[in-house]
């Protein structure tokens, strides 16, 4: 009995070693999955609308250069607003697939976890927590610019629930107002936005991993990629602070 009962002591401690095994496996491949993504996707950082692009940056600039204003317009907020199309979610779905998959691993994970619709459900789950739309361009933006802010600072918005509502009030009279997005039909706002989403929960759940790992030298690395992605947008997010005014340049 002792014999079997070691024997079964052992096989538990495998089967333990194992388990983690495969769980560092996987946090491994999604750590490299993130580097390819942050470099592949930085031009999703910003809104891609003809040639309007130096509009947009600086819509982004006027944005953080002052505190949101009280009220947002609500012409501003339907300007934004589009209805989702399925078609539109399915091909930008299997566009990012495609464009990150490297090999058929990768390619079969990413299909459960973007294929499935559960990482847009999740971002939607956390838009709604901060009072956002998720079929706004603008509100997702916002987020976008939110969260990174967080990976960049290495900082938890929850502090500041004030500023967490006041971003969108920043940003979306502002984009609105710029005639190239305001152009946009709802078929671009959605595809534009469902790829800000996957960029942002992509750069979200690494760092919830390499901060619960500790993995302090791929987080700098981490943040300096995400910080470069919208630098390029003319927003240092190094310089920026969140409170009730939203996120507001130092």
């Amino acid at each position: 009995m002792r014999g079997a009962k070691s024997r079964m002591q052992i096989s538990d401690h495998r089967s333990s070693a194992m388990t983690e095994m495969h769980r560092a496996t996987a946090r491994s491949r999604w750590i490299v999955w993130t580097s390819a993504l942050l470099c592949a996707c930085a031009l999703a950082t910003s809104v891609h609308a003809a040639d309007g692009d130096a509009a947009v940056q600086r819509a982004l600039q006027q944005a953080i250069s002052r505190p949101a204003p009280a009220q947002v317009d609500a012409q501003a907020v339907e300007t934004l607003s589009f209805r989702r199309d399925a078609a539109v979610s399915a091909r930008v779905q299997q566009e990012t697939i495609r464009a990150f998959g490297r090999n058929p691993q990768q390619v079969a994970d990413l299909e459960k976890v973007i294929g499935s619709g559960e990482m847009l459900r999740e971002f939607d789950k956390i838009l709604r927590r901060y009072g956002y739309d998720p079929t706004n361009l603008g509100d997702v933006l916002a987020a976008h610019l939110l969260i990174s802010w967080e990976v960049v600072n290495d900082r938890d918005s929850r502090q500041s629930p004030a500023g967490q509502r006041a971003v969108r009030r920043q940003l979306i009279g502002p984009l609105a107002a710029v005639p190239e997005v305001a152009e946009m039909s709802d078929a671009a706002k959605q595809a534009q936005a469902e790829r800000t989403a996957y960029l942002t929960m992509v750069s979200a759940l690494t760092y919830q991993t390499l901060k619960r790992d500790g993995n302090r030298q791929a987080l700098t690395a981490l943040s300096a990629s995400v910080r470069q992605g919208l630098q390029g947008n003319g927003v240092d997010l190094q310089r920026v602070t969140l409170g009730e005014g939203g996120l507001v340049t130092r």
